[in-house]
């Protein structure tokens, strides 16, 4: 070989015809007279797929010396066909996975277009009005049947998302009468809850809590999707498409989220308290702590030290502000040794 060609020298041969042709083209590169040699194992995995055990048993049936080089059109042509099944292999696996994806992609499509709403200052008491009288139809059909109700369970049901109390209408009013009757109790709070905020107020309010409810919802839904997905292709051993299995449960998944999402929202807005209830209870919250604190001093050894709190110097946290200007990463470097800052003074920051 002439001086200044390239000799690449492989120590295998890859899943992919690619990568090796590629490392072929390194050694003609600019015009330059190159060469490229692979060698590959019979215990290499490569090998394996298409049959390297036989050879090697047939060869140890001859007795060739396992230092000769086995140099074989056909065995090339054979590491050939086992790339292309690898190749073929593993871009099933990518179509599997963008299939997967498309599913998601469905569903953050139909999440981010009613945050995106949200974040444009869109009026929600249309949605909020929606999901109570949804809810509402929910909650009775699901403690219900066609002949009984359950009474108890759908009396603390409405008790925790509506804060209302139906004990004594539940034993006197049908089914639709009751969904009625909540909805109606339902928005005579709801409508209760704005007049004490603020209409501009309770606007906000509404947004910020769909935003709060829907962000961890969705979050916990991804996880959810991952799950499902890393064992989702044991369904094949049912016969079952593990893609058509996913898109199935995953949309399933995807409708119970939004179900949570309307008890969430409706549960916090009907839940909400008055300012001066809020700060009452911040207040007790403080005189809480405050005497947990104290009870805890109480309890310590009388052999502590007792630290002289009127002697004590407070201490005062004080802010640096750095006035210089700032030095680029390539700018000459302040000290004047002539580097550059990034080489020089510079070079702890890294």
């Amino acid at each position: 070989m002439q001086l200044g060609g390239l000799k690449i020298i492989g120590t295998e041969r890859h899943e992919s015809r690619r990568i090796d042709n590629q490392l072929r083209g390194r050694s003609g590169r600019q015009g330059d007279n190159g060469e490229s040699r692979f060698y590959i194992g019979l215990d290499d995995d490569l090998m394996k797929i298409f049959g390297g055990d036989m050879i090697t048993s047939v060869y140890n049936t001859l007795g060739a010396d396992e230092n000769i080089p086995i140099e074989s059109k056909i065995i090339s042509n054979a590491v050939e066909r086992a790339q292309k099944r690898v190749e073929g292999r593993n871009f099933s696996i990518r179509k599997n996975v963008l299939q997967y994806d498309d599913v998601m992609n469905v569903q953050r499509e139909i999440i981010y277009k009613q945050r995106k709403e949200v974040l444009d200052g869109k009026n929600l008491k249309d949605n909020i009005t929606s999901m109570i009288e949804s809810v509402a139809d929910e909650v009775v059909e699901l403690h219900s049947s066609d002949n009984e109700v359950n009474k108890e369970a759908l009396v603390q049901e409405v008790k925790n998302i509506f804060a209302i109390d139906i004990s004594d209408k539940v034993n006197t009013l049908s089914k639709q009468d009751l969904k009625e009757d909540i909805k109606a109790s339902a928005m005579a709070i709801y409508e209760e809850k704005e007049n004490e905020v603020g209409a501009e107020e309770f606007r906000e309010l509404e947004r910020v809590v769909m935003l709060k409810v829907v962000d961890q919802k969705w979050m916990d839904h991804i996880d959810s999707m991952d799950e499902l997905k890393n064992g989702i292709g044991l369904r094949a051993y049912g016969q079952k498409n593990p893609v058509d299995q996913y898109r199935i449960e995953g949309f399933d998944m995807f409708d119970e989220m939004v179900a949570n999402i309307k008890v969430d929202v409706v549960k916090l807005m009907l839940h909400l308290q008055k300012r001066e209830e809020i700060k009452r209870e911040q207040t007790i919250q403080i005189t809480r702590a405050a005497q947990e604190a104290l009870n805890s001093i109480n309890f310590e050894s009388s052999n502590a030290p007792v630290r002289n709190q009127e002697a004590e110097t407070p201490k005062v946290n004080t802010t640096v502000v750095n006035t210089t200007p700032k030095v680029g990463r390539n700018d000459p470097c302040p000290c004047g040794s002539g580097k550059k800052y990034k080489n020089c003074c510079g070079r702890n920051e890294q």
